[in-house]
């Protein structure tokens, strides 16, 4: 039920306030109550329909202001947590989220992953296209993530041309998977410019997971993917490389990814 339907009952039964009042007043003068509508029925009718009318409206029109209020700090709470070019959450909420779900995890012990892709040669996009361009390719690779980012899934732009997932209940191989459909999703798509050129862009991801380091801080766990990340620039780019698991390696045409412990 909406505050103006709420307010505009709670109107209706302070309405009746009037003519009971004056009813109660007879009362206590000693009339009968059935003889005093009785004797003036129209006038305690008028006295009700227009306490009605007055406090319905009153009531219904402090209630539609409550729920235009409340409209106004919802979109303002969305907005403070969103990320005003590619619609994902924002920097400030993420590392937010991420404090909670580290301190949950270090109470539950259930396993956080974290994962943090950069978008390769993105300066080649700006340098080539203009910035413009720049920001349509960062809106087509978040639309790219969002369309895979699973329930319970936290994804973010946390920079200029970087993205996070906050992964609760995985483990390094868990983490590592997402983080390669993450990947893999920005990579298929398909970009148009509004100069009408198509684009592709790969994408490069780091991860870690309190699997491997269960006692990390927010801040140990964030820089282990950081390493990760730029392990995986510095080896090729357009794969994914995780802090700590065991040994794998997988390659594809167009794709690679390994899981390997960092130094």
């Amino acid at each position: 039920m909406t505050r103006a339907r709420m307010r505009a009952l709670q109107a209706g039964v302070l309405a009746t306030g009037a003519p009971l009042g004056w009813l109660l007043i007879e009362t206590l003068r000693g009339a009968s109550p059935l003889a005093v509508i009785s004797a003036a029925p129209a006038l305690y009718g008028y006295m009700l329909v227009a306490s009605l009318i007055a406090f319905g409206l009153f009531g219904l029109a402090l209630g539609e202001r409550e729920d235009r209020l409340q409209r106004i700090n919802r979109k303002l709470e969305q907005l403070s947590v969103t990320d005003g070019l590619t619609g994902l959450r924002n920097a400030r909420y993420f590392h937010t989220r991420l404090d909670e779900e580290q301190a949950e995890s270090l109470r539950t012990g259930v396993p956080l992953g974290l994962a943090i892709l950069d978008l390769d040669h993105f300066k080649r996009i700006n340098d080539q296209h203009g910035h413009p361009a720049g920001d349509e390719v960062l809106i087509g690779a978040a639309h790219a993530i969002a369309a895979v980012t699973r329930q319970g899934e936290t994804a973010a732009r946390v920079g200029g041309e970087e993205f996070g997932l906050l992964l609760p209940g995985s483990d390094a191989r868990a983490a590592h998977e997402a983080a390669e459909r993450v990947r893999r999703a920005i990579g298929r798509r398909q970009i148009r410019l509004s100069d009408g050129t198509r684009v592709r862009i790969t994408a490069s991801a780091g991860v870690a997971s309190t699997s491997a380091l269960p006692r990390a801080t927010t801040h140990q766990l964030y820089r282990a993917a950081d390493e990760a990340l730029y392990a995986a620039k510095r080896t090729g780019r357009d794969r994914t490389v995780t802090a700590a698991g065991g040994a794998a390696q997988a390659d594809s045409q167009s794709t690679r990814h390994e899981m390997r412990v960092l130094p």
